[in-house]
């Protein structure tokens, strides 16, 4: 769910247990990844498996970095690494750490530690760079930073993760850093038309607009999420002319992120830069009302700090349908991602797996750390923009290289569904 904390920060440091790390990837293989939550019931692991090996036996440090496109993906990611023998830990969101106590000290004692991916995180940073630089641990990071349920597409990686890769290599200066990326992607391995035209029901139900299955599956799903949001849209005080065309739909929506946007920034007194790309303004704009929200300022800069915030998901939100995901290559894959999007942002959270799946994951050549410092002059800031650029390059391609090659049922046009 792309959903923000405002919860007061609090860092979560590593306690790694080794017993408790054994019995986690355990219980994760045997129990979790197959699991009612998950269903990923095949994994296929492809690419550099070696390389990746050879960089471990050198005692060379890792950072992995993948793209985001499910809830699913800490769980298989730890497969992954169980599989290939590899000691690994996560940076993750300290929100996630925030939902259940005993979690957070599971995730602790497993050898995870908190950000806060919305601000200047000094403590994390720090326990970032002492992982890679004591070299027990490879280190797990999504630069992406958010779910965003696009299999079949990368979206932009925030800098971060090459800055916290740069700044490593500085440190340890003779002693590698490689970032090996990784490519995921999810598929059916059966149809799943009943259980989604089933949530597609209650979905239409539960919004007062009635979803009847037919033979236009995909103007149906979209006339459905016009509806929701052009009826969420109108509680919330937006007066907003919401189309079910898919064309149509897309443009209003757009229109309407943008002018959110540029009327955050006013009220925020942040410069607007309209050649941004979108996305890049959100989060400057949530990482703005974060901050102040969290250190109780937010009171002295505007009257309602929080009907900001609510505008700066909606923003977000509405970002997510901004591309033509669905409508470019509508897939059994991308219509169940698109439902399950629809029904996260109405309901507000996880929505159950509508069937079994089969797991890739891409494994590319390491990427030399000390080469993108080379190549910039020594200066973290020039290294940082072309060492996360070739990272997502290499993760979208890893995408198209799986789908090339994908024969489960998820990867079936819709329209060669039997009726």
């Amino acid at each position: 769910m792309l959903e923000f904390s405002d919860a007061p920060y609090q860092f979560f440091e590593a306690k790694p247990s080794p017993p408790l790390i054994w019995l986690g990837r355990k219980l994760n293989q045997r129990w979790v990844v197959p699991g009612s939550n998950h269903l990923i019931k095949e994994l296929k692991i492809q690419g550099e498996t070696e390389a990746t090996q050879d960089c471990l036996s050198r005692g060379e440090r890792i950072v992995f970095v993948f793209n985001h496109p499910s809830h699913s993906d800490p769980q298989v990611v730890t497969e992954i690494h169980h599989r290939l023998g590899i000691p690994s830990c996560f940076m993750a969101a300290y929100d996630v750490f925030l939902r259940r106590k005993f979690a957070a000290w599971a995730m602790q004692r497993l050898g995870n530690f908190s950000i806060d991916r919305e601000g200047s995180d000094r403590k994390a940073m720090a326990a970032a760079s002492g992982v890679i630089s004591n070299g027990d641990f490879a280190l797990n990071i999504f630069p992406e930073g958010n779910v965003y349920l696009t299999n079949d597409r990368a979206t932009p990686f925030l800098d971060g993760t090459a800055f916290i890769a740069l700044q490593a290599q500085k440190k340890l200066k003779n002693t590698p850093v490689k970032v090996i990326p990784i490519s995921l992607k999810f598929s059916h391995l059966t149809l799943p038309r009943d259980t989604v035209t089933k949530r597609l029901v209650q979905l239409g139900r539960a919004s007062g607009h009635t979803y009847t299955p037919g033979v236009d599956p995909i103007g149906a799903v979209t006339s459905l999420g016009a509806h929701i949001v052009r009826d969420y849209l109108a509680a919330h005080g937006f007066g907003v002319t919401v189309d079910a065309n898919p064309e149509e739909l897309a443009g209003a929506l757009k229109l309407f992120a943008n002018d959110l946007v540029s009327d955050l920034e006013s009220n925020l007194n942040l410069e607007a830069k309209p050649d941004q790309p979108l996305v890049d303004r959100i989060r400057r704009i949530r990482s703005t009302i974060h901050q102040m929200k969290t250190s109780g300022s937010g009171e002295h800069v505007c009257e309602d700090i929080d009907a900001l915030s609510n505008k700066a998901i909606l923003a977000f939100r509405i970002h997510g349908y901004l591309t033509p995901y669905l409508f470019e290559k509508p897939t059994v894959d991308r219509f169940d991602e698109t439902v399950e999007r629809i029904a996260e942002d109405f309901y507000s959270k996880l929505m159950p797996r509508t069937g079994p799946r089969r797991g890739y994951a891409h494994l590319h050549s390491p990427l030399d750390v000390s080469d993108y410092l080379e190549q910039a002059g020594g200066k973290l800031r020039g290294a940082v923009s072309s060492l996360t650029r070739d990272m997502e390059q290499r993760v979208q391609h890893g995408i198209d290289l799986i789908n090339e090659q994908n024969d489960a049922p998820g990867g079936t046009p819709i329209s060669e569904l039997p009726d």
